[in-house]
């Protein structure tokens, strides 16, 4: 008599630093599926504008926001994992979005021991263009290092930003950091599909728990909530004037003079603003969720740098601000 083979759901995780192109990575995935996935976005913010930039599929999506869910793998995040394995509901694949200061090897662990569970990928995304630079930073180093320790996979993206040697600086500084993982070079209209198959170890080692700073210590986060719109020219004086311990802001904002509201990203101390996505939001308010170093000054000071570019200011009121962030949560 033979055993009936186990029938396990494989976990695929894709992690890498603020701003590297995770959303834009998983939201190409899900474009492409074939099948049903359950989706959980992990954003380090108190809001989960990842999760709200999702594109529309035939799975569910799932928000762990607040938090970094590497550093306190409890309640949030195992009650999810469980409502996904317990309501019946049948998926092809889950996907789990690590959050940009988050380990992803941490997450991943956890289809190691479940056993209804099976790691297919650990997917890395590194910016070409930033890299470098992050690796050598005294505040964010170790955090972008440990991103790679366990990687089956890196996606180095944005490589259409630069020249040839730049992009082979890149890529050397990754083979240096992790000799023999696989790197594809990408761009937004390049992306792979997911990868098929069992996690392989990139060594013996793989599987051995890490050191792991407390990115919760380590990072801050700053949630931004007005009524009225921005003036253009003056957003982008006060960008300029944001201090360089913010790593990370995005979010809907309108701009006084358009008729739609708009998506602000900044990284480092570039930014852009884009059409806002179907649904994501409506209305004329200004909800950004900023991360930073330890060293980022407080709120009211970082408030006041924004506030200074409004065309309006007109403060939300703590309700308001609930109901916003209450709007997020898919």
């Amino acid at each position: 008599m033979t055993a009936t083979p186990r029938i396990t759901t494989p976990v695929t995780v894709i992690g890498g630093f603020l701003g590297a192109g995770k959303t834009t990575y998983l939201n190409h995935l899900l474009r492409a599926a074939s099948g049903r996935y359950a989706v959980l976005v992990n954003d380090f913010g108190a809001v989960n504008i990842d999760a709200a930039l999702i594109a529309r599929h035939d799975g569910e999506t799932m928000t762990l926001a607040n938090g970094c869910v590497c550093c306190s793998i409890g309640s949030g995040f195992l009650d999810t994992l469980g409502r996904i394995l317990d309501d019946g509901t049948s998926f092809d694949h889950i996907i789990i979005e690590a959050s940009g200061v988050g380990d992803p090897w941490r997450i991943a662990e956890i289809a190691l021991v479940e056993p209804s569970l099976r790691l297919n990928a650990v997917i890395v995304l590194a910016d070409a263009s930033r890299i470098v630079t992050l690796l050598g930073d005294a505040r964010v180093g170790d955090t972008v290092r440990g991103q790679f320790d366990r990687a089956s996979l890196v996606l180095l993206t944005k490589v259409d930003l630069l020249d040839r040697s730049a992009a082979d600086a890149a890529r050397s500084t990754i083979a240096a950091l992790r000799p023999g993982v696989a790197v594809i070079e990408t761009t937004e209209h390049t992306l792979p599909a997911l990868p098929d198959g069992a996690f392989r170890p990139a060594s013996r080692f793989a599987a051995t728990a890490a050191d792991h700073a407390d990115h919760e210590q380590k990072f801050r986060r700053w949630c931004y909530a007005r009524n009225g719109a921005f003036d253009r020219d003056m957003l982008a004086d006060a960008l300029k004037a944001l201090p360089p311990q913010l790593l990370r802001l995005k979010g809907p904002c309108r701009i006084a003079g358009d008729a739609s509201p708009a998506l602000l990203q900044m990284v480092g101390q570039d930014w852009t603003l884009s059409p806002l996505p179907d649904g994501m939001m409506t209305g004329d308010d200004i909800l950004l969720v900023g991360v930073g170093t330890d060293a980022l000054p407080d709120t009211v000071t970082l408030d006041a740098i924004l506030d200074a570019a409004l065309a309006a200011p007109t403060l939300m009121t703590t309700a308001d601000t609930n109901r916003r962030q209450a709007a997020f949560t898919l």
